[in-house]
């Protein structure tokens, strides 16, 4: 080959690795554009998390850490079904869910409409059962209204491993949503501190 030739040769890889770098990067441009715009309904800033497409903002208690980025949530229903779960906010206590100061919060959301149950109230009780893993059948969700708004609300008791956890599920039907916050703790005291910041919640 001679040295014209190479000349040629290496610029047309050059010509063809500058086109793949710019396809790749319009491509990655895309992505993260499309990642942007998907959370622009949310804000977790000053401690508070906002959501003004779901119209409501919340508190969470002081001390949890934000892993939302890397959480996300599927569950199994009563026959099988498997249903993935938009997650607006997870944030815990830290990466050791068997010590006894444990604790978590979950915030998710499932499309009403993909729910066959008619009854709001029925579909929010399983929505709770859903969240919190369970098939304890026995558990009877109670209704009650929160910051204006009517909730479906589910205590379970759950067992991992040989840790035993408590978790409190709240759902209600939000512009066409089903909307979950869930909170386990491995003690009854971890709970009821996580349930109390259910009082900061407000819709606008």
């Amino acid at each position: 080959m001679t040295n014209q030739q190479r000349a040629e040769s290496s610029s047309t890889m050059l010509g063809r690795r500058a086109g793949t770098l710019l396809r790749l990067g319009m491509l990655l441009t895309v992505c993260y554009s499309g990642v942007g715009q998907a959370k622009t309904d949310s804000l977790f800033t000053g401690g508070v998390y906002a959501n003004s497409g779901l119209a409501f903002r919340y508190t969470p208690p002081k001390g949890m850490l934000d892993k939302t980025a890397r959480f996300g949530l599927q569950i199994q229903d009563q026959s099988g079904m498997t249903r993935t779960l938009g997650t607006l906010l997870a944030m815990s206590s830290g990466p050791d869910s068997k010590v006894s100061s444990w604790r978590s919060i979950t915030i998710v959301t499932y499309r009403r409409s993909a729910v066959s149950e008619r009854d709001d109230a029925k579909a929010e009780g399983q929505m709770n059962a859903w969240v919190a893993h369970s098939k304890d059948t026995s558990v009877l969700p109670k209704s009650v209204v929160l910051a204006g708004q009517s909730f479906s609300l589910s205590v379970f008791g759950l067992e991992e491993g040989t840790v035993k956890k408590g978790a409190v599920v709240w759902t209600t039907v939000r512009k066409g949503k089903l909307l979950s916050f869930a909170f386990a703790a491995n003690s009854p005291e971890q709970l009821a501190t996580l349930a109390e910041s259910m009082k900061s919640l407000q819709f606008f």
